[in-house]
């Protein structure tokens, strides 16, 4: 990481403070409960969410509706960067697992701030590759890890 970035309790790193200042400057506060859905899968990609306090998890259901849990969200953490980036529907559902307050910001809030600021760009790439890095190893762990270590493994991410 540069100087002048610091981590997340989450593994995803955080925008510099002095871009998140510019970002997240007329950001809409947003208050989700706990059980409720922030978005859902294949709603408008609109915007992203930054969360401040609460935590989320994000889903995917299948048509059966069975759910797999994706990532554990924590604050500093970014929710809809997928939809900020390429505009198309929600590749997922978010859904608060406890009280949540975020800031949100439309896409166009964020094209407008990336044109003066394009090296946001680099920090979402980071947000994108880590998300990726969890993807790849939540899979492997689906595919190669006993059920008992599989729950292990969960258990761990949850007290991260």
């Amino acid at each position: 990481m540069e100087s002048g970035t610091t981590e997340t309790p989450t593994i995803l790193p955080r925008l510099p403070q002095s871009l998140a200042t510019q970002l997240f400057a007329s950001a809409t506060p947003h208050h989700v409960g706990a059980g409720q859905a922030l978005f859902v899968s294949g709603g408008p990609g609109d915007g992203c969410y930054r969360l401040e306090q609460g935590l989320l998890k994000v889903v995917v259901a299948s048509p059966r509706g069975d759910e797999r849990i994706l990532a554990i969200l924590g604050p500093g953490s970014i929710a809809g960067e997928l939809a900020i980036s390429d505009g198309r529907p929600r590749s997922a559902s978010v859904v608060a697992i406890r009280d949540c307050e975020l800031r949100f910001v439309s896409r166009a809030a964020f094209e407008e701030c990336t044109a003066q600021q394009p090296e946001i760009y680099r920090y979402l790439v980071n947000v994108l590759a880590a998300r990726l890095r969890e993807t790849d190893e939540a899979l492997a762990a689906a595919n190669f890890l006993t059920v008992e270590a599989r729950l292990a493994r969960a258990l761990l991410d949850l007290a991260q």
